[in-house]
């Protein structure tokens, strides 16, 4: 009990990594479980079915983002659906092209681009500042003749920074370049419009937004072009084969459409709790502790943490009744500094003594009253062993 509540432990946080399913999305996964069907066996009412289930969760999806519906690509998550975006819109052969992201992207963007650098890709990368966000001066003066796509986050997953989409898309429409955002990270709070003059794809991934994992989409906006090299098969206009997964695709339409629904709740109710949380901790005399990224344009729920003298691996073992991470669950084993935290400027040792801290939907005001008092106390602890 804590402020006369129950809390449930470990408590949940670290919602950048992934989400919890949503109630409705879990009744959605498991009735269309119930009815066989392929999207693709038109002959009989179970494949019809799953035809109509398929184009309902796109029409969601694209609503989320302000897209059309046939602009929806089905993939695995968001990995696959940035490298269906790196490889299908840069084709080889490589020499003699450019494509420009900056240095704190997801490791699903960095390391596709390492392996196109060494058959000949240009990468080049555009400054960010102290909270990164992205130089519009350097990425502009950066874009040349060469320059086959620009890769930009819409959101940091590790510091929360949100970056100037419209701006990019802009910028990128008046040198006639494509662009690629993931939004994976903005999805569940931010308004994204696929709309924008200049924006040529987009990711997302279901299990960011409350929907089920091993489910993701890329947008391609219409008349674009996508390798044909690469992709066999005849599933989704033969831009991604294999046969699609009816019940992940209706839980991933469930929650774009609770996402597209409560965006603007959730955005302000993740804002407070957070507010909350930063509150207690820097009020908190014994605790020495900064935060990462921009103060005002960031994901409300994202908090990264540097504290002072105690390694993060240590505080979180000092926590066990909470779920949260040093950064990128992508890259939590890698054994080295964040490159995210570097690129911002923090010393390997300070990235050590960060951790991240990932509200959500179902968090509540007194379980992040409870998180905060943890924190001080294992903060304590470890400061007297010192």
């Amino acid at each position: 009990m804590f402020e006369g509540a129950e809390i449930h432990l470990p408590l949940f946080l670290d919602h950048q990594s992934t989400t919890p399913l949503a109630p409705e999305v879990r009744d959605t996964l498991f009735q269309t479980y119930e009815q066989p069907g392929n999207q693709d066996s038109l002959t009989h009412a179970f494949g019809h079915a799953a035809r109509q289930t398929v184009q309902k969760a796109k029409r969601h999806i694209a609503a989320l983002i302000s897209a059309h519906a046939d602009e929806i690509i089905f993939t695995s998550g968001a990995t696959e659906a940035n490298n269906l975006a790196l490889f299908g819109l840069v084709t080889p052969p490589y020499a003699g092209k450019q494509v420009i992201t900056t240095p704190i992207e997801h490791s699903s963007i960095l390391s596709p681009l390492k392996e196109m650098e060494k058959q000949g890709l240009t990468v080049t990368f555009a400054a960010v500042d102290g909270q990164g966000r992205v130089s519009l001066t350097d990425l502009e003066s950066k874009i040349s003749g060469q320059t086959a796509l620009v890769t930009i986050q819409s959101a940091n997953n590790e510091i929360g920074t949100i970056q100037p989409l419209s701006r990019i898309a802009a910028l990128c429409a008046a040198h006639g370049v494509p662009f690629h955002t993931d939004a994976v990270q903005a999805a569940a709070t931010e308004k994204i419009d696929a709309s924008l003059p200049g924006l040529t794809a987009l990711s997302l991934s279901a299990h960011k937004l409350y929907g089920p994992q091993g489910i993701g989409a890329l947008f391609i906006r219409r008349g674009t072009s996508l390798s044909p090299t690469l992709f066999g098969g005849d599933q989704q206009n033969s831009r991604r084969p294999g046969t699609l997964p009816t019940a992940l695709i209706a839980g991933f339409g469930t929650a774009a459409k609770l996402a597209h629904q409560n965006r603007d709740h959730d955005h302000h109710s993740l804002a407070s709790l957070a507010q909350r949380l930063r509150d207690i901790l820097i009020q908190n005399p014994h605790v020495d502790v900064r935060f990462n990224g921009d103060p005002d344009n960031r994901l409300p729920g994202c908090l990264s943490l540097t504290f002072g003298r105690i390694e993060a691996e240590d505080l979180i073992l000092e926590m066990p009744e909470l779920a949260i991470s040093t950064g990128s669950a992508c890259l939590s084993s890698s054994g080295g500094p964040s490159h995210v935290l570097t690129a911002i400027g923090l010393s390997p040792e300070e990235a050590g003594r960060t951790v991240r801290i990932g509200l959500g939907r179902y968090v509540t005001e007194t379980e992040c009253a409870f998180a905060a008092s943890i924190i001080v106390a294992a903060y304590e602890r470890l400061l007297k062993t010192q």
